[in-house]
């Protein structure tokens, strides 16, 4: 008995250590965002590059996101985790001293490595160390770690103008660096059974993207990126320019608004945990997307009513990808593939993500913001079908309620 619990011990603290490593990388995705003002007055850059300097993640990610799980498959979990959080450190001390944008950008570079090495791993490592029946609890508490992270950095916003940009990178670096060797630690060298010869690269990815399941639910996180992405962008604008709202009142409204999203990803666990199917929290997601558009970018919503349906947006939303992450590891066609599976995912979530903004912001430039529903509503409905045809696709295993006992 005494050893079963102290089983479940180790196995909770190294899940506590896992999900605390996917926050300290989304993080660095909310660091920038918080330092582009005090870096765009030291160096003078223009918002393209800013921009860019910001986006390096999704970038990546779009680019790269099934190749590089593909990679992080063969070197195994210990190795990406701790590499991925060196590099974020090594990066992080490039931009502190970096002299010019050019340098910037080549320290974002290597934290967007490092970010993909460990995002990429901690979902299948999850998936292989916790019981079946704790899963698709685990795995959609995990889908929090991006709207917690950034708004971990949003609250230290304030002390920025004190401390300044280039000391936060550095700090920045000193926490990645202590993660890296405690996963070093607690990271078994071997985790999953790869003992099997390797097929080459690309036969590797082709088999995932062929699999109908794996298919449907990257479009899925490609429509919910989209959709969640657009709004963060939109949020602060629209408070700004439609409701006279100071920049500083919309900016701390806005990073609230990412507190209603880390519930909905937690919410998913629960929900899942209780046997609501997968299909439904996808489908619920994208209704209140659809929804929501047409209050939120209308210029004659009461500023409560816009917040409230925000908040709605965000929060039921973000019931989405708890439930992708949780269908991840049975969508994968063996096993072995789980990671390269989740750079699937991992790589449509970022083409959403620069897609979205980009797609929504050049559309409100030229027809305004109450015209945004023409466009998020259709990847909405876009959204709902892949839904719906994730249940008709009789995904292969149906989440059923836990026993209590």
């Amino acid at each position: 008995m005494v050893r079963t619990y102290v089983a479940r011990g180790v196995e909770n603290g190294r899940v506590g250590l896992l999900m605390a490593s996917g926050v300290l990388a989304a993080a660095q995705i909310g660091k920038a965002i918080i330092s582009i003002p005090l870096i765009r007055a030291e160096m003078d850059i223009g918002l393209d590059l800013a921009g860019l300097i910001v986006g390096t993640f999704a970038t990546l990610g779009a680019t790269f996101g099934i190749g590089a799980g593909v990679l992080v498959q063969s070197i195994g979990a210990r190795k990406s985790l701790a590499g991925g959080m060196t590099c974020i450190a090594v990066g992080n001390l490039i931009g502190s001293a970096a002299p010019n944008e050019w340098y910037l950008l080549f320290s974002r570079f290597t934290e967007g490595v490092g970010f993909l090495g460990v995002v990429l791993t901690i979902p299948s490592l999850l998936a292989t160390s916790v019981d079946r029946d704790r899963r698709d609890f685990v795995l959609a508490l995990w889908s929090a770690y991006m709207p917690v992270g950034i708004a971990l950095m949003l609250l230290i916003a304030p002390l920025l103008s004190t401390i300044g940009w280039r000391l936060l990178w550095i700090a920045s670096a000193g926490v990645a660096g202590l993660f890296a060797v405690l996963l070093f630690i607690a990271v078994p060298s071997i985790t999953t059974n790869i003992a099997q010869r390797r097929t080459r690269w690309f036969d590797d990815v082709m088999t995932i993207v062929r699999q109908p399941y794996s298919s449907a639910l990257a479009f899925a996180f490609f429509a919910f990126s989209f959709q969640i992405f657009s709004m963060m962008f939109a949020l602060p604008l629209v408070l700004t320019s439609v409701h006279g709202l100071s920049v500083t009142s919309a900016g701390l409204l806005s990073a609230a608004m990412l507190a209603a999203a880390a519930t909905g990803n937690v919410s998913s666990s629960f929900l899942l945990r209780s046997g609501v199917p997968i299909w439904a929290n996808i489908a619920s997601a994208f209704f209140v997307f659809g929804v929501s558009s047409f209050v939120v970018y209308s210029a004659t919503t009461p500023l409560p009513v816009t917040l409230v349906f925000a908040s709605l947006a965000l929060g039921i939303g973000s019931l989405a990808p708890g439930a992708l992450y949780a269908a991840a590891p049975e969508a994968a066609p063996q096993p072995n593939r789980v990671s390269s599976t989740i750079g699937l995912l991992q790589q449509a979530s970022n083409l959403g993500q620069f897609t979205g903004p980009l797609v929504l912001g050049i559309w409100a430039e030229h027809f305004g913001w109450s015209a945004a529903p023409s466009i998020l509503v259709p990847a909405a409905l876009f959204g709902l079908l892949i839904a719906v045809s994730i249940r008709g696709l009789g995904y292969p295993r149906k989440t059923q309620p836990v026993n209590s006992g």
